[in-house]
C-alpha cells in the first residue's frame, strides 16, 4: 500500500472515529485506535508504541465514561435499574428517529419503566427520564472530548515522527 493511501486511510478512520463518538452506530474511539495501529503497521516508525498504549487506555475510558454518565444521570434523578434498562431500550428504539429520537427515546423509556414497573408518579418518572437524557448527553460530550484528545495525540505523534 502506498504511503499516500495509508495517510488517507488514517485520516478517514480518525474522521469516522470523531463522528462515531457522537453517532451511536459507529465505534468512535476504537476507530481512532485502529487508525493508529494500522498506520504503525503499514508505515513503521510513524506512530510510537506509547501512543498506541495511550490511545488504548483512552478508548477504554470512553466506554467507562459513557456507562458512568448514563448510570449517574438516572441515579442522580432518583431512578433505579429498571429505569436504566428502559433508557437503554428507549435509546435504541429512538435511534431509528435520529439524534433527537435517541435522546427522547431514552427519556421516554426511563419514564415508562419507572411508571409501569416501579409504580412511580408521572412527575417522578419524568424527572428520572430527564436524568437519563442528560446522562446520555453528558456521555456523548465525554466521548467526543476523549475522541478529540485521541485524534490530537495521534496527530501530534505523527507530526513529530
Amino acid at each position: 500500500m502506498s504511503p499516500e493511501a495509508v495517510w488517507l486511510l488514517t485520516f478517514l478512520l480518525i474522521s469516522a472515529g470523531i463522528a462515531g463518538s457522537i453517532l451511536p452506530a459507529l465505534p468512535g474511539a476504537p476507530l481512532i485506535l485502529v487508525a493508529a495501529v494500522l498506520h504503525q503497521r503499514l508505515l513503521p516508525g510513524h506512530v510510537s508504541t506509547w501512543t498506541i498504549a495511550a490511545l488504548a487506555v483512552f478508548s477504554l475510558l470512553t466506554f467507562a465514561a459513557d456507562a458512568a454518565c448514563g448510570v449517574l444521570g438516572v441515579r442522580r434523578f432518583g431512578g433505579g435499574r429498571r429505569a436504566m434498562l428502559g433508557a437503554g431500550v428507549g435509546a435504541v428504539i429512538g435511534l431509528f428517529l435520529g439524534p433527537l429520537g435517541l435522546i427522547l427515546g431514552a427519556v421516554a423509556g426511563a419514564a415508562l419503566c419507572e411508571m409501569a414497573l416501579d409504580r412511580r408518579a408521572w412527575d417522578d418518572a419524568l424527572k428520572t427520564g430527564i436524568g437519563a437524557g442528560l446522562g446520555l448527553l453528558v456521555g456523548a460530550a465525554a466521548r467526543l472530548g476523549l475522541a478529540l484528545l485521541m485524534a490530537a495525540w495521534l496527530a501530534a505523534d505523527l507530526a513529530l515522527n
